[in-house]
């Protein structure tokens, strides 16, 4: 297989992921609607075009192209690519797409001849630069194609000079599976953060005074909650002090947990935490707590989302 890779979206998870694979050899050819991304890309390596179409045209048969864009542009880009593309080519959308847009997706390209694969990737900005986790949905077949494209985003790769958050990558089945399982991964997620909010602001109103930055990380040495949310919710604590001040208390829900929510619903599954949790951020507006900053805090520190004060500033996409 040939490193060679197209790359439309250039926003924190695609500017990480550019990197990573130009670090690897890959050669990218990339594009962003905005400017400033394109120079962080070329910097790193990547060979920067004005247009989706001359990214295409850049590329050698049979192509690969990535989309890294927000779900509501998929089909915008797919439209502006596919009259360029051809039989043999593969399209690879590693968004946060719902499963079901997916699977069509998958179906109205496969009439042209062209390969659709659906990427659940989890990790965040830092995931992206140093070792995503992959959920892989579509032909088993390319799947197995593009092993070395997987792995090398996992940051799994010996060509890696740089140190890593070894992910991983897996074939999750047909086409819409592996967003499917992302999206239930962000459903988990919303429950997690939930209840990793709810019980410091149990801790904070306990009338011990308790440092709760300390209580944090000695949680994460090797008790039953230890993870990477609880390592994130005391390095907050750290950057922002036990009152988290300056964080806003009102969530934002980019659509994920909503979809999960939708989905347990019609298989007949109760999803009541994640429910509940996908509640308190629609309502989260002007409810203030410190549940709110805490949740608002992890999403900051594992997506590089904003808090309130600096949130209109618009996306690099």
């Amino acid at each position: 297989m040939k490193k060679e890779i197209g790359y439309i979206g250039l926003g924190k998870m695609g500017l990480g992921q550019v990197a990573l694979l130009c670090e690897q050899k890959w050669r990218v050819v990339a594009w962003n609607r905005s400017l400033a991304p394109r120079e962080d890309a070329r910097r790193s390596g990547a060979e920067i075009r004005a247009t989706v179409v001359e990214v295409i045209v850049a590329l050698k048969k049979p192509r690969l192209v990535w989309l890294m864009v927000p779900h509501t542009i998929v089909d915008e880009m797919l439209a502006v690519a596919l009259p360029h593309l051809e039989r043999g080519d593969t399209v690879i959308d590693g968004g946060n797409s719902f499963y079901k847009e997916s699977e069509r997706r998958a179906a109205f390209v496969a009439r042209r001849g062209i390969h659709f694969l659906d990427v659940g990737t989890s990790g965040g900005p830092s995931g992206a630069r140093r070792g995503a986790c992959l959920m892989i949905g579509g032909s088993k077949n390319i799947f197995k194609k593009y092993a070395p494209l997987f792995q090398d985003l996992s940051g799994d790769s010996p060509h890696s000079n740089i140190p890593r958050n070894v992910g991983g990558y897996a074939y999750m089945g047909k086409s819409g599976a592996g967003h499917f399982v992302k999206m239930v991964h962000n459903g988990i997620e919303y429950g997690t953060m939930q209840a990793l909010g709810e019980g410091f602001e149990v801790l904070k109103k306990s009338g011990f005074n308790l440092n709760l930055r300390r209580v944090a990380e000695l949680y994460n040495k090797k008790s039953v909650i230890e993870s990477r949310l609880v390592g994130w919710l005391a390095r907050a604590l750290k950057e922002h002090g036990e009152n988290l001040k300056g964080v806003s208390d009102e969530v934002a829900q980019s659509g994920e947990g909503l979809w999960t929510v939708e989905t347990a619903k019609k298989l007949g599954v109760p999803v009541e935490v994640i429910k509940k949790s996908l509640e308190f951020r629609l309502n989260s507006k002007g409810n203030p707590s410190f549940t709110g900053k805490v949740v608002s805090a992890l999403r900051n520190q594992f997506g590089g989302h904003q808090v309130k004060e600096v949130a209109k500033r618009g996306s690099s996409v």
